[in-house]
């Protein structure tokens, strides 16, 4: 059992510090990336409880005082943190009735974002109070509540020094933490993706035009910059031609000569583009049909996340060469799809500063940046907790535009069985304006449930997720009474009786009551509707010894 007061709460400080120089300055909180946290956080090291940890080398790393328990080894929720030997996940917690630490010392003098992941993966009101301390004074560096974290949690600091992470209980049984991570994106942008032009003019000629900040190039070489993770995923690799004279070939990086290679796929393949610095970058795409096969492909760029289509192109005849290009900020998967030809390809992408303003492009006039209308909802994420199959329960979420323009909300879509919204699409908000959506969970069958909400609007944020989850539960059975009188014993050393219940005539029996009944009645507060039961009395002496079972009683509930 947690204790029953939560220890003193001094006034939570956005940054504090020490002479000594420990410092916590706290960032944000993060419910949409859940157990995703590959590419997000952790890019210098990581702890995952009950799987494994790479402590970065200016750094140490303890766990104080802390239990340790796993829900599941292994389990395809997305609230289960990613393991170590991907694909996998894992669902587990260090934990504590009370409270526990994590003793967190840097030592190269520099402040590195740190986040700590928290689920309430059962579902059981957990709320807890994390707290950064000076390692050494004990002084209070920043404190955060968390409750309703069903759905997992992230709370991001900068953190300098020599720290303790204390975790308390303050509701529920205990107090869970399921992992920590050093380095990444302590200000991570929310996924965006602005179509900024097409491009058929510059062809293979990208160097002072593309890829100002880095690159990659099929068969040739990369240079990612260092604001950006960047993976690919699901190809093959070709070259059509490793030293052409053609011009729709890309230009090698050392500016010696050209290559006509590309990524490829018959059904489609991803790339993976994380952007870590919370700024939004151009990035660019090259695609040529170098040996002219009538390839044509849809270019669909989404939430890494919440998989959330966040802009969605078509790309046909581009024998001659094609680039794409968005400003993108946070963390996006670009997938390419065959819609006719062979194969998908695609030979380089290219990384630029600052996002670019939409200009007319060679196919087309590129289409304007979002306005500026904003949207805000609280909370973030929604649990629902255990609810009887068959039954609902239901809860809104406020919908706001922080912005200064109107927002026009295009379409509401959820996941997750037995999820419902409702009373959101095409609501046009004015700027201060708040509306409210309806969310409804109907379980249909017994489990965990997990999904969310994604709004679709002309919002500079959009699109926005709102994280859900629920488990369906078998109602309890209602209780019913059952009244018991017998005949007292004869006995003049009988003390008392023993009462006992069974499902059949002969046995075998349940005794119902803990000590010897004084009387010679008896209530059974815990039958149940439907059923039939067969009680026995035995007479109990001196010492525990007790008769034999009398003849049995019969009672069916109605």
């Amino acid at each position: 059992k947690p204790a029953s007061a939560a220890p003193p709460r001094p006034q939570p400080s956005p940054t504090a510090s020490t002479a000594a120089g420990a410092t916590a300055s706290f960032i944000r909180s993060d419910t949409s990336t859940r157990g995703n946290w590959r590419g997000v956080y952790g890019t210098d090291g990581y702890c995952v409880a009950n799987d494994s940890q790479i402590i970065p080398g200016y750094a140490s790393f303890a766990v104080l005082n802390q239990m340790n328990w796993t829900w599941a080894f292994s389990s395809s929720d997305p609230r289960a943190l990613e393991t170590s030997s991907r694909p996998g996940r894992i669902a587990a917690a260090w934990y504590s009735a009370s409270s526990f630490s994590l003793d967190v010392n840097f030592t190269d003098g520099n402040s590195h974002p740190v986040a700590l992941y928290a689920v309430d993966w059962d579902d059981n009101g957990r709320a807890e109070t994390i707290q950064v301390l000076d390692a050494n004074t004990n002084a209070v560096l920043n404190s955060q509540n968390i409750s309703n974290f069903a759905g997992g949690i992230y709370l991001i600091w900068n953190v300098s020094g020599h720290v303790k992470i204390n975790a308390s209980a303050t509701a529920g049984p205990n107090a869970v933490i399921s992992g920590i991570f050093f380095g990444g994106a302590a200000t991570n942008a929310a996924a965006a993706a602005t179509f900024v032009r097409s491009d058929t003019a510059t062809a293979g000629n990208w160097q002072g035009v593309y890829g100002a900040d880095g690159h990659s190039l099929t068969g040739d070489s990369q240079s990612i910059p260092a604001y950006a993770a960047f993976a690919i995923q699901s190809q093959y690799n070709w070259t059509w031609a490793s030293n052409p004279t053609d011009p729709r070939a890309l230009e090698t990086t050392n500016r010696t000569g050209r290559i006509a290679a590309a990524w490829y796929n018959s059904r489609g393949f991803s790339l993976d583009v994380n952007f870590t610095d919370g700024n939004s970058h151009e990035f660019a795409l090259y695609s040529v049909d170098w040996d002219a096969r009538r390839r044509s492909e849809a270019i669909r760029v989404v939430n890494a996340t919440t998989n959330a289509v966040l802009d969605s192109r078509s790309i046909s005849g581009f024998a001659g060469g094609i680039y794409v290009v968005w400003n993108i900020s946070g963390h996006v998967r670009v997938n390419i799809s065959t819609t006719g030809g062979p194969n998908s390809v695609a030979s380089g992408v290219f990384f630029q500063g600052a996002g670019a303003s939409s200009s007319d492009s060679a196919t087309g006039t590129g289409s304007p940046a979002t306005g500026q209308g904003q949207l805000s909802v609280s909370p973030a994420s929604l649990a629902f907790g255990n609810v009887n199959v068959s039954g609902s329960s239901s809860k809104s979420v406020a919908i706001s535009n922080s912005g200064t323009s109107n927002v026009t909300i295009s379409s509401v879509s959820i996941s997750g069985a037995g999820l419902n919204a409702s009373g959101l699409s095409g609501v046009t908000l004015n700027p201060g304006q708040t509306t409210s959506l309806s969310v409804t969970f109907a379980p249909a069958a017994s489990g965990s449930v997990t999904g969310g909400v994604t709004l679709l609007s002309n919002a500079k944020n959009s699109p926005i997720s709102i994280a859900l989850s629920g488990t369906g539960a078998q109602p309890t059975p209602a209780s019913h009474s059952v009244g018991l009188n017998w005949s007292p014993s004869t006995s003049a050393s009988v003390i008392g009786y023993n009462v006992y219940r069974g499902s059949a005539s002969a046995g075998p029996f349940t005794q119902l009551n803990a000590t010897p009944i004084p009387t010679i009645g008896y209530t059974d507060t815990a039958a149940q509707a439907g059923q039939t039961y067969y009680y026995v009395v035995t007479s109990v002496i001196s010492g525990g010894d007790q008769s034999a079972f009398s003849n049995p009683a019969s009672v069916t509930v109605p």
